[in-house]
């Protein structure tokens, strides 16, 4: 334990883009709960849609206001006023659009926020992950998948001595260490699967206005979902999970009516089989 612990640290820092001291946690929503239970934090900026539900049900729990700041339909624009000391971001809005993470983590440290990312959706990507703090599950479905897990990284020019303490109280038994060790061998290659994957759904008729190359998730416009989604659900089964669906208008996916299919439960399916399930989906809605 004491030895692959620091080699994990090492070989996860090498697809970061910041200096962090990382913590591995029993849930990445347990990390960001740590995170923003620091005193020194009390105003708590969010994007309007396109984030993860806990930054609306965090803020709520340590009694913390939370801002709401609109974006260009879950992409957020980088123009902030220090309303807030931290922002909350996901790297990809929703799982479905790409968010400008370098260009966001240069705004709000020229006026003194701090910035704090979730990179499930693109680590490796080093496009993304330019925040103060990181954070990343590793649970199911997600990129780095140990079924449970996660890992925080603080940046050495941040001071949370209160969040560290709190993290440093999280364990996880060997297990989920080498489990870990394995799923970062193997992360490149499925991030660039679960994309090609979103291409397949792309080059469909579906009504799928927004097509950003690095999406693992893929929004189709629909006015009338509910009808549509009983019919797929009873057609259409994802290699994991009870469905391969989301409806639509949601906080931590798009506020605008449709569903979206999530294309990280295909993973393991080949390429034609994967094309019959984009058909398929075609004809019954």
């Amino acid at each position: 334990m004491e030895e692959i612990i620091p080699t994990l640290r090492k070989n996860i820092s090498q697809f970061l883009n910041r200096d962090y001291k990382l913590f591995f946690v029993n849930s990445a929503t347990f990390g960001l709960f740590s995170i923003l239970f620091d005193s020194s934090i009390n105003k708590i900026g969010i994007p309007d849609q396109g984030g993860f539900k806990g930054f609306i049900e965090m803020p709520n729990l340590l009694k913390k206001e939370y801002i709401e700041i609109p974006t260009d339909k879950g992409i957020i624009v980088p123009k902030f006023k220090k309303d807030f000391d931290v922002f909350l971001f996901t790297s990809l809005s929703g799982y479905i659009s790409s968010n400008p993470s370098k260009l966001i983590c240069q705004e709000t440290k020229k006026i003194g926020i701090v910035s704090i990312e979730d990179i499930s959706g693109t680590f490796p990507d080093k496009d993304f992950g330019w925040a103060d703090i990181i954070y990343c599950s590793t649970g199911s479905p997600k990129i780095l998948e140990c079924g449970y897990g996660g890992f925080v990284g603080i940046s050495t020019e941040i001071n949370l001595k209160e969040s560290e303490k709190v993290l440093s109280f999280s364990h996880l038994p060997k297990s989920y260490y080498e489990k870990l060790y394995t799923e970062l061998e193997n992360s490149n290659k499925k991030l660039n699967k679960l994309r090609d994957i979103a291409q397949i759904f792309y080059k469909s008729s579906l009504d799928i206005p927004y097509k950003d190359p690095k999406s693992l998730s893929i929004f189709v416009k629909h006015v009338a979902p509910n009808k549509s989604l009983e019919r797929l659900n009873r057609e259409i089964r994802p290699k994991m999970g009870k469905s391969l669906f989301t409806k639509c208008p949601r906080y931590d996916r798009i506020k605008e009516s449709g569903f979206v299919i999530e294309s990280i439960k295909l993973y393991g399916m080949g390429t034609e089989e994967i094309k019959e399930i984009s058909e398929k989906i075609e004809e019954l809605i």
